[in-house]
C-alpha cells in the first residue's frame, strides 16, 4: 500500500471513527478530518488501519483526494535516525538503526525544513520518529517524533 502513496501524504493519529451506510468519517487529532468510502475495493484494510491507529494512539499515513476524500492509508513505521548526510544537490541521505535500505529527504518537499530538523533532533537526541515513505526510491513523506 505504501508504493501508492505520494508528497500529498501525511502522518496523523486517528481520535475517532463514524461510520456509517456510505462508509466512515475519521477525525484526527490535529482536528483534520477525513471520509473513507465504502465502495473502495480497499475499505476493509484502511478501516483495520484506523482502528489500529485509534486504540494504541499510532499514527497512520494518510492520502487525501478531492475535499476530504482518503485514498490511501498506511502503516507507520518508527525508528531512530542513525545518520543524516549530504549525498546529492536534490536530496539528503537518512539511515535509521533498524531499517535496511537508503531512505531520502527531498530538498523539494514542501516541508524540507520541518522534516529536516526533526530528523537532526532525533538523530542528537537518540531518539526514534514516525515515518512514512515511498516506494521504492525510500522517499521520506513524513515524519513525526514518537512519543
Amino acid at each position: 500500500m505504501a508504493e501508492t502513496l505520494t508528497t500529498l501524504s501525511k502522518l496523523a493519529i486517528v481520535q475517532d471513527i463514524q461510520e456509517d451506510a456510505s462508509g466512515a468519517a475519521l477525525h484526527f487529532h490535529d482536528g483534520g478530518h477525513g471520509r473513507l468510502s465504502l465502495p473502495d475495493t480497499n475499505y476493509t484494510y484502511h478501516l483495520q488501519l484506523a482502528r489500529r491507529s485509534q486504540e494504541r494512539q499510532h499514527p497512520v499515513g494518510v492520502r487525501f483526494g478531492e475535499g476530504s476524500a482518503i485514498m490511501a492509508l498506511a502503516r507507520a513505521d518508527n525508528d531512530v535516525p542513525m545518520h543524516i548526510g549530504e549525498e546529492e544537490a536534490d536530496r539528503v541521505v537518512v539511515l535509521f538503526q533498524g531499517h535496511d535500505g537508503v531512505f531520502h529527504l527531498k530538498r523539494d518537499h514542501p516541508e524540507f525544513d520541518r522534516l529536516r530538523a526533526l530528523l537532526d533532533e532525533a538523530q542528537r537526541q537518540k531518539g526514534r520518529v514516525w515515518f512514512i515513505a515511498q516506494k521504492p526510491d525510500l522517499a521520506l513523506l513524513d515524519a513525526l517524533p514518537a512519543r
